[in-house]
C-alpha cells in the first residue's frame, strides 16, 4: 500500500486572529483556516487578550484544518508555532491563567521604559539583549506588575506567553523558543540564555519563566486528551519554531544578501536575516534570534493598518467595514504622488522603530481648504509607507542596501501599496504566492526540524512569487519631496513631545 504523503502545519497566533496553514514539505498548500479573537482595552494604555479565547479559537481552527488534511489522505508529520511577540500572561501552579494576557500594544509600562531609556539602563540592556527599550517589552511589563500589582505577582507561579501556554497544555512542558525569548528584553542573544541583569530589572527569577529552548525543539508527548481531540498520534511532532517576525522572513524566502522582508498589517516591520547578531550603536533596531543559527535584524512600526483603519472610520463611515480598505484604495488612487502637499504622521499609537518613543502622536500637516478625503486618504497610505522606509534607512546603514522587497501582510495585497513601496524604496516589490508568511515559515521550520527538508527559507523561496512591481523613476522626485516633509515634521514632533 502506498504511504500517505506527509503534511506539516503552521499555527500563527496573531495579534487579533489565529491562522492555521497545512502544506506539503515542498510548500504546496493543502488546507488553511483562521478565526478572529480580538483585543480588550479595559482602560487607557491597557490592551489585553483572553488567553482561553485564543486557545479555543486555535483548537477550533486547527481541528477543522486537520480534518481537511485527513480527508485528503494525508498524515500530519509536524506542527510548528508562530506567535506575536512581547506578551505576558500570569499563570498559577497548574498553568491556569490568573489574568488576561498583556499584549505588545499595551503601554502601561511607558513610565518605566522611559525612565530606563533616560538613565542609561535601556542602553545597557540593549547591548546584551538586542531589544530596544520600549513599554511593549516584558522586562518593563514585569517591573510594572511588581510595582503596581504585588498581590497578582505573589499568586503567580510563572510569567509566560500565549504560545508557551498552548505548548504546556499540549505537552506539559514550559518551554520558550529562542525567538520569542529574545523579544522579551531579558534574553542574552549571544549566550542564548536569560540575562541576569535584565531579570533583576524585571524583578523576576528564571525559575518563574519558561525554559529557553532551540527553535528546532520537537516534542512528541501529547497529553492524551489533546491527542484525542485533535486526532493526532505519537508520531506527530510539536516543534517550537519561532516568533512571527523571524518566521515571516523565512516564510517569504528572505535569506541571502539584499533580500529585505517587509510586513504591512496591523503594524509594519522591515527585517533581514543575518548569520550573527548585529546591533545598532544608536539602539534604533532590534536583533532577535530567528532560528538555531541565524538572527533577524530590523525594526517595527507601531501602526500601519491600525492608523489607516482609524482614518477609514473617520472618512468612510458610510461604507461597510469590510469594504473600507478597497474604497480607501480607490479614492487614494485618484490623487497624484505627494498628496497635494498633505502629510500624515501615522504615530496614532506612539512609535517604535526608529524612534522608540511611546509618547509620540500622529498628525495631519499641510491641510488646505482645497483638500478633500481623497488627499487625506492618499497621505495616510503614504505616511504608512514612509514609516517603514524610515526604518529601512537605518537598517541600510548597519547591514547594507537591499536589492528587493519581499512582502507580507494584508495591506500589501493592494496594487497601490505595492507601487508605493516600490517607488518610495526604489526597489522591486515582490509578493510571494503563499501570503500567510509567518504560518508558512512555522510549517517549513517544523519540516526542517524533523528532517523532511533542508533549509526552510530556500523551500519558501522555491514556492514562487508573483511578477515584481517595479519602481517608477518618474515619481522619485515627488516622493523625495514628500518624504523630506515627513522627516522634518517627525523631527519637530519628537522635539515637541520631548518638551511636554
Amino acid at each position: 500500500m502506498r504511504a500517505s504523503p506527509p503534511t506539516v502545519v503552521g499555527i500563527d497566533l496573531g495579534t487579533s486572529a489565529v491562522k492555521v496553514l497545512a502544506v506539503t514539505p515542498e510548500g504546496r498548500e493543502v488546507a488553511s483556516g483562521s478565526e478572529f479573537y480580538g483585543l480588550e482595552t479595559p482602560q487607557p494604555d491597557f490592551v489585553e487578550q483572553d488567553a482561553d479565547a485564543v486557545y479555543r479559537a486555535t483548537m477550533h481552527v486547527l481541528a477543522t484544518v486537520l480534518s481537511d488534511v485527513r480527508m485528503r489522505g494525508n498524515e500530519v508529520a509536524a506542527i510548528g508555532f508562530s506567535s506575536a511577540m512581547h506578551g505576558v500572561l500570569c499563570v498559577d501552579e497548574a498553568g491556569e491563567p490568573l489574568s488576561r494576557a498583556i499584549t505588545w500594544l499595551d503601554r502601561r509600562a511607558h513610565a518605566i521604559a522611559d525612565g530606563w531609556r533616560a538613565d542609561g539602563t535601556g542602553a545597557k540592556l540593549y547591548a546584551a539583549t538586542g531589544a530596544p527599550m520600549h513599554p511593549m517589552l516584558p522586562v518593563a511589563k514585569l517591573r510594572w506588575l511588581a510595582e503596581n500589582d504585588a498581590p497578582l505577582v505573589a499568586r503567580t507561579r510563572r510569567f509566560v506567553g500565549l504560545k508557551e501556554l498552548l505548548v504546556f497544555r499540549w505537552t506539559g512542558e514550559w518551554l520558550v523558543d529562542h525567538g520569542i525569548a529574545s523579544a522579551t528584553g531579558m534574553f542574552d542573544v549571544r549566550a542564548r540564555a536569560w540575562d541576569p541583569a535584565a531579570l533583576d530589572c524585571a524583578k523576576v527569577t528564571a525559575d518563574r519563566l519558561s525554559s529557553p529552548a532551540p527553535t528546532s525543539t520537537a516534542l512528541r508527548a501529547f497529553r492524551p486528551a489533546v491527542a484525542r481531540e485533535l486526532g493526532l498520534g505519537g508520531d506527530t511532532a510539536v516543534v517550537l519554531a519561532s516568533a512571527d517576525g523571524p518566521l515571516a522572513n523565512i516564510g517569504v524566502g528572505a535569506s541571502g544578501a539584499g533580500n529585505l522582508a517587509l510586513t504591512l498589517g496591523t503594524s509594519g516591520a522591515v527585517r533581514v536575516l543575518t548569520d550573527g547578531p548585529i546591533l545598532d550603536p544608536q539602539g534604533r533596531t532590534f536583533c532577535y534570534c530567528a532560528d538555531d543559527a541565524r538572527y533577524v535584524v530590523g525594526g517595527p512600526t507601531s501602526s500601519a493598518g491600525a492608523s489607516l483603519d482609524w482614518i477609514f472610520a473617520l472618512l468612510l463611515s458610510e461604507v461597510a467595514k469590510d469594504e473600507r480598505f478597497a474604497k480607501g484604495v480607490a479614492l487614494a488612487n485618484q490623487i497624484a504622488p505627494g498628496a497635494d502637499g498633505l502629510t500624515v504622521l501615522p504615530f496614532f499609537a506612539g512609535e517604535r522603530a526608529p524612534y522608540w518613543n511611546s509618547s509620540l502622536r500622529g498628525s495631519f500637516d499641510g491641510l488646505d481648504l482645497a483638500h478633500d478625503r481623497h488627499a487625506i486618504l492618499r497621505a495616510g497610505f503614504e505616511g504608512v509607507v514612509f514609516g517603514v522606509y524610515a526604518v529601512y534607512l537605518v537598517l541600510r546603514e548597519i547591514v547594507g542596501a537591499a536589492q528587493r522587497l519581499l512582502l507580507s501582510g494584508g495591506l500589501t495585497k493592494a496594487p497601490l501599496v505595492r507601487s508605493l513601496l516600490a517607488d518610495v524604496f526604489g526597489l522591486p516589490a515582490v509578493q510571494p504566492h503563499q501570503e500567510e508568511a509567518s504560518a508558512f515559515g512555522a510549517a517549513l521550520l517544523a519540516a526542517q526540524a524533523i528532517g523532511l527538508i533542508g533549509d526552510a527559507t530556500n523551500v519558501a523561496a522555491a514556492a514562487g512569487y508573483d511578477a515584481p512591481t517595479q519602481p517608477d523613476p518618474t515619481t522619485a522626485t515627488a516622493y523625495g519631496v514628500a518624504f523630506g516633509r515627513y522627516q522634518r515634521l517627525t523631527g519637530a514632533h519628537l522635539d515637541l513631545f520631548a518638551r511636554r
